[in-house]
C-alpha cells in the first residue's frame, strides 16, 4: 500500500480525514453543549464549537499529512521537484 502512495502529497488525505473527524466530533460537542445548557445562547456556542473543531482538525490533518509525506519520501520529492520545471 505504501508503494501506491509513493510520491504523493499526503497533506490532502490528512486534511480530508481531519475535516471528517472535525465534523463528527464537532457535532457531538455541539449536541452536548445544547443538552447541557438548554438556553438561547447554547445554540451560538454549539455553532462555534462545531466550526472550531472542524477547521482546527482540518488544519491539523493538513499539517500532519504534509509532515508524514516529507518524512516518508522527503528527499525523493525534493529531487523530483528540482528536475521538473513548472
Amino acid at each position: 500500500m505504501l508503494n501506491e502512495l509513493r510520491g504523493r502529497n499526503l497533506a490532502h488525505v490528512g486534511c480530508t480525514l481531519g475535516l471528517t473527524l472535525g465534523l463528527l466530533l464537532g457535532l457531538v460537542a455541539a449536541l452536548v453543549i445544547v443538552v447541557v445548557w438548554q438556553n438561547a445562547s447554547a445554540t451560538n456556542w454549539a455553532t462555534v464549537a462545531w466550526f472550531g473543531l472542524t477547521f482546527a482538525l482540518g488544519i491539523v490533518g493538513y499539517w500532519a499529512g504534509g509532515k508524514v509525506s516529507r518524512r516518508l519520501w522527503g528527499e525523493e520529492m525534493n529531487a523530483r521537484s528540482r528536475e521538473e520545471p513548472l
